[in-house]
């Protein structure tokens, strides 16, 4: 690498990482993924936990459906309101009354002294515990746990020549790889349109030139911004990655961990498109940034970048079949649209290896040529102060 681009990378990233707006506009999102989550973690430990009890307990329960067996320690004789005054006299804590006709209503009452506002009070749930346990005595062990749900299914997907199926599992990765690359754009997009202006708008660039080529200029400033722009990605993903960690033996993590499928050469290629479309995206917006003279101007631009990212989206259930339309192959290998077509196929499993190096072959030229054109144009239109249309398109005097 030339010295002069790494002082340009050096300077552009020292520069923005001391600047109080980029390390807000950083930390923003982590910081709201922190504050939902710590929300959630004092909600869930708010709750209260399932009641514990023993045959020490003071539980009192009229049966008179008969449901319980006979040596069940809680069962007491009388009417409903000796029950009642059990709890008042501080006989018993609890009191739960199953009437005659539980069969058919399915419903039982609880009786308890209540102290203060109680909103999460689980201690009925006693009553549910002891039943299924009760239960459990007479029934055999197979049929409780068929009548629980308790169990777990596993699920084996197969295609059509008797091997592993496993789509969704194959699809996360590349996929998350997707989302990271959009993520980047939105985030860094603006600033890549922006890069070049400020110099035109405070009226430096030329002094800029006279003292380094615009090739090095360019390049370092992209070096520069993609760096930036993974150093924001990685303070979302990481924290992302430890709720995940955090969160392991949760039933739907543990699931969604347990079905990915890690293959190494889908990720590898993913990684590869991924830095691919970061460097075209930014090369394009470069340029764009050396053609107008304001941040005004430039901002009406990043919109249909984006739409012309996102645009694959639009055509989902085509991108789902088997056999590739004219509108997929031309979506997967037009360059503003390629990266997310060929994020899709490869997450579906439409696309095969070598369509898939191609698809990021034509990436890798349209980076090219987008940062050789922002390099021209800089060059010439750094001192340029207007918008650098092409002659016709110039009104005529």
């Amino acid at each position: 690498m030339s010295s002069y681009i790494f002082k340009v990378t050096k300077f552009e990233i020292m520069r923005q990482l001391k600047k109080p707006a980029f390390w807000a506009a950083t930390l923003l999102i982590p910081i709201m993924i922190g504050a939902i989550y710590l929300i959630s973690f004092i909600s869930s430990n708010g709750n209260v936990k399932e009641p514990e009890y023993d045959n020490n307990t003071k539980i009192a329960i009229l049966d008179e459906s008969g449901v319980l067996s006979s040596d069940v320690p809680f069962l007491i004789e009388g009417s409903k309101e000796d029950g009642i005054g059990k709890v008042k006299n501080g006989e018993a804590t609890y009191f739960f009354y199953i009437p005659a006709d539980f069969a058919d209503s399915k419903k039982t009452e609880f009786y308890h002294i209540s102290e203060g506002l109680e909103i999460f009070n689980n201690d009925a749930s006693i009553l549910k515990s002891i039943l299924l346990k009760d239960a459990s005595t007479r029934t055999d062990a197979k049929d409780v746990l068929a009548l629980s749900g308790n169990y777990e299914i596993t699920d084996h997907k197969l295609s059509k020549d008797g091997s592993d199926a496993n789509a969704l599992g194959r699809a996360i990765i590349p996929f998350f790889i997707g989302i990271m690359f959009f993520m980047f754009v939105t985030l860094c997009g603006n600033r890549f349109l922006f890069t070049v202006i400020e110099e035109k708008e405070n009226r430096i660039s030329e002094m800029i030139l006279t003292a380094i080529s615009s090739k090095h200029l360019i390049i370092g400033k992209i070096i520069a911004l993609l760096t930036l722009g993974l150093i924001q990605i990685a303070a979302i993903v990481i924290p992302v990655l430890l709720l995940i960690f955090a969160n392991r033996d949760n039933e739907f993590v543990s699931g969604l961990l347990n079905i990915i499928v890690v293959d190494p050469v889908s990720i590898t290629l993913s990684l590869l498109l991924f830095i691919a479309s970061s460097v075209f995206y930014a090369g394009v917006c470069t340029f764009v940034g050396s053609l107008v003279s304001t941040a005004r101007d430039a901002s009406s631009f990043i919109g249909p970048a984006i739409i012309a990212m996102v645009l694959p989206l639009y055509f989902m259930s085509s991108f789902m079949a088997t056999e590739p339309t004219f509108i997929v192959q031309f979506l997967t290998y037009f360059p503003f649209t390629a990266p997310i077509a060929l994020v899709l196929r490869n997450g579906f499993g439409t696309i095969t290896t070598p369509e898939f190096c191609l698809g990021i072959g034509v990436v890798v030229i349209s980076s090219i040529v987008a940062i050789y054109f922002a390099i021209r144009s800089f060059q010439k239109n750094s001192i340029n102060f207007g918008l650098a249309l092409p002659k016709f398109l110039r009104s005529k005097k």
